[in-house]
């Protein structure tokens, strides 16, 4: 399998909510395309320079077979060639490459080709078809679909 690399913006989604002290600043780096990794990963000195928060912790065993505990941490807001998504990203130790795992892939809809090394966007986004209901004051169901 190939592997390569990619330019992205990183920025801590919650900023727009957070006072200017406590904001994150934005981040620009390479990240690996992993499609054998989930999540993004991002290594601890991104983390504190997004200052993002954590939102929980994660099992997770890695390629080599190891196990291990990572902290969640999020919002991260990622852009890649125009292509914006938000996701969770897990917090790696402190030297490790940041990678761009599926979820964020499918999320900007990208189609990789891990044999060539290279991706394409998907022409024109995917309609996804999303379902939900709530209940009235009333207390019967609403139900819609778009």
């Amino acid at each position: 399998m190939g592997v390569f690399s990619v330019e992205v913006e990183l920025r801590n989604w919650q900023n727009r909510f957070l006072a200017a002290e406590e904001q994150g600043e934005d981040v620009v780096c390479d990240a690996i395309v992993d499609t054998g990794s989930t999540e993004l990963c991002l290594p601890a000195e991104v983390v504190e320079r997004l200052k993002l928060l954590e939102l929980g912790e994660m099992n997770t065993q890695l390629a080599d077979g190891s196990e291990h505990t990572y902290r969640i941490m999020g919002i991260v807001e990622v852009e890649v060639q125009g292509r914006i998504c938000q996701v969770r990203a897990i917090e790696m130790p402190r030297g490790s490459a940041v990678l761009l795992g599926a979820v964020p892939l499918e999320e900007m809809d990208w189609h990789v080709y891990p044999k060539e090394a290279g991706w394409v966007p998907t022409q024109g986004f995917r309609m996804r078809t999303v379902r939900f209901s709530m209940r009235c004051e009333c207390g019967r169901r609403a139900r819609h679909t778009g």
